[in-house]
């Protein structure tokens, strides 16, 4: 019999254990989403950090991408570090406030020229933050571009992400995230980069200089940093450029090109780049040589095949030797020479690293482009006028 009685007692106790709920679950609705996160300096030399959040709903079926009324917050606050600048959030937020659905870290200009390193390390500290949050620079102030706007979305942070990682068909910039930042940054030889981002009118592609309802985030262009610093930030030509040297070129990418015989408008399929180095003695030589298949969405009647091919392949030509130029004069690697020779020719290295700055200068840099249409729709206007 009291044998019996204990096995009722296990068995009670072990049903208890279901009938229990979570005590310690957070609600959604306590919950504050960080979504987006911009940094500034301020003219007395403060830390200015804007949060952006969404409301629990916008993380229904539809998620972030709703594109209904709902509102999202955004709020600034000023301090001497980002650890400060979270803390004082909680003193605001009646909700617990999380990260680890952060979409989006903006770096104002203002902070990046004078260094992001303690902001970036506070993030690395941060066990919440995903290392796959994309990281972007701002054309001026990061609060600005996380007050804009993107079409179709409710959150900022989110509708900036997806332009970076959706498709790409100007191929002017790559996106990038936390932790391609950390591996860049972490070789003595390299550069690490982001996507650089202004304000536009919503009305047109004319830049904007304040945030608003009518403004928005158009991304097309590149900015590099050395040390954490911001040294250098390119066109949107030339951030093209640098695409094609890095063999990036996204599939579909449009080029519009003016010749004598008219407008030739060509879709790229696909893209590479092999740059070769060879040394003469402790001094480096550069030959990239670059492969394009396109196809011809609109061209003049009177262009033949070949004509086409050399004019696009022109183009490229000169646009990337025209960006190696204007870097070499500026004394930026952003093609990540100086890395690639240590890695081919480490003897060699050891001899010419000190002297880099003096060698890259007047390296010499070549750029050979051979460009294939391989479409058949670019014949039709050659085989119509036959």
């Amino acid at each position: 019999m009291l044998q019996i009685k204990k096995k009722k007692t296990i068995l009670i106790l072990f049903g208890m254990l279901f009938l229990t709920g979570c005590w310690d679950r957070n609600e959604i609705s306590d919950i504050n989403f960080i979504m987006g996160m911009a940094l500034d300096i301020t003219n007395e030399e403060k830390l200015r950090v804007t949060f952006e959040w969404a409301l629990p709903e916008q993380f229904s079926t539809e998620g972030s991408q709703s594109a209904g009324n709902q509102d999202n917050t955004t709020f600034s606050i000023e301090a001497d570090s980002l650890g400060e600048a979270m803390a004082k959030l909680t003193e605001i937020s009646p909700r617990t406030t999380i990260y680890s659905h952060m979409e989006l870290i903006v770096i104002g200009e203002g902070i990046a020229s004078q260094g992001i390193e303690d902001v970036v390390n506070t993030i690395d500290r941060e066990f919440e933050i995903r290392r796959t949050v994309n990281i972007i620079t701002a054309n001026g102030k990061g609060e600005d571009l996380l007050r804009s706007k993107t079409p179709f979305e409710t959150v900022q942070a989110s509708g900036v992400k997806n332009i970076l990682n959706l498709a790409n068909r100007s191929s002017t910039y790559r996106p990038v995230n936390l932790n391609e930042l950390f591996v860049h940054q972490s070789d003595p030889d390299g550069l690490a980069f982001t996507p650089l981002a202004n304000m536009v009118m919503n009305s047109s592609l004319q830049r904007a200089e304040a945030s608003g309802q009518n403004t928005w985030i158009q991304v097309n262009r590149m900015a590099f940093y050395d040390r954490y610093k911001l040294e250098t930030e390119l066109t949107a030509a030339e951030a093209k450029a640098w695409m094609y040297l890095m063999g990036k070129i996204e599939k579909r990418t449009i080029q519009e090109i003016h010749t004598e015989e008219g407008k030739l408008i060509s879709n790229s399929i696909s893209q590479s780049s092999s740059p070769n180095i060879s040394m003469s003695g402790d001094s480096p030589n550069i030959h990239y040589r670059i492969k394009e298949e396109i196809s011809i969405l609109d061209s003049p009647d009177d262009m033949s095949i070949p004509q086409m091919e050399k004019a696009v392949a022109d183009h490229i030509k000169n646009l990337t030797t025209e960006t190696i130029q204007k870097m070499q004069e500026e004394n930026h690697d952003i093609f990540f020479l100086r890395r690639a020779i240590r890695e081919q020719f480490p003897k060699q290295w050891k001899h010419i690293k000190n002297d880099w700055t003096e060698i890259y200068p007047k390296m010499n840099i070549e750029v050979d482009v051979k460009v294939t249409i391989q479409h058949e729709n670019a014949l039709r206007k050659e085989v119509i006028n036959q």
